[in-house]
């Protein structure tokens, strides 16, 4: 628990330092007591009641209308499913090994 002495002695310390320092320190402390503000608010907002249609407009979830959109080229064509199957058996197992 912080103390009026060892609060005293923090203070201290910061009036120690060069003036371009203290004010780095200032915006620090400025930016940090905003951070939790924000989180604040944040955690406040989280709880509150809001209907799906509210949701729905907040997350903007795309709705996807082509199946094509969705595919990605980085299966390399000569690779079969049992050589990736075979992959992620592997890795597993190596992950399982290692913890």
């Amino acid at each position: 628990m912080l103390t009026a002495k060892s609060l005293q002695k923090v203070i201290d310390a910061a009036r120690s330092l060069p003036i371009n320092d203290q004010l780095q320190l200032l915006q620090v402390i400025a930016l940090d007591l905003q951070q939790s503000d924000n989180l604040e608010a944040l955690q406040a907002s989280f709880w509150e009641n809001q209907s799906i249609d509210k949701l729905l407009q907040q997350q903007s979830t795309p709705i996807i209308t082509d199946i094509q959109s969705l595919t990605v080229d980085s299966w390399k064509e000569d690779e079969s499913t049992d050589q990736f199957e075979q992959f992620i058996a592997d890795s597993r197992r190596t992950d399982r090994t290692i913890q």
